[in-house]
């Protein structure tokens, strides 16, 4: 359980990142060399290396959840730890006034190195790419939700 406990800091750790954009918080919980892999999406992509991942989530926070009034998180199973893995299964509720809400659902799977998190990858459901797409096309002409 000691993993899922330090995936959860970094969740915790996280959400405080993304309202402050003080990133140096989450240094700790990366390796240097770290991969980060969006699936599923047509903005798919493969990040490698701490700072890089950084600086791309930041891209698709600064150009999609940051543009929402609102953004509500839940897990949509209980998580599991399977040896050196933690898998959390989410969904994400965003809300603004102009436009109807969206909800994005997917799943995080982080593979640990000792403390620090060497690969996470978040997959997104089927058809996520095609609903966002469509919403944005609609809604959300400021909206770009790409990392790189």
């Amino acid at each position: 359980m000691k993993i899922m406990n330090r995936f959860f800091a970094y969740a915790q750790d996280f959400e405080v990142t993304f309202r402050d954009d003080d990133w140096s918080r989450l240094e700790g919980y990366f390796t240097p060399d770290a991969t980060y892999e969006v699936r599923n999406v047509p903005f798919a992509c493969s990040i490698t290396g701490r700072d890089a991942i950084f600086r791309a989530i930041k891209k698709s926070l600064d150009g999609f959840d940051r543009r929402f009034a609102e953004r509500r998180i839940e897990m949509t199973r209980p998580p599991t730890a399977d040896g050196d893995t933690v898998t959390v299964c989410w969904a994400v509720a965003y809300e603004r006034s102009d436009a109807p809400p969206l909800t994005i659902r997917g799943r995080s799977v982080a593979r640990f190195a000792g403390d620090r998190i060497a690969h996470l990858a978040d997959t997104f459901e089927d058809g996520v790419g095609e609903q966002a797409s469509a919403w944005i096309g609609t809604h959300g002409a400021d909206i770009d939700f790409s990392y790189v």
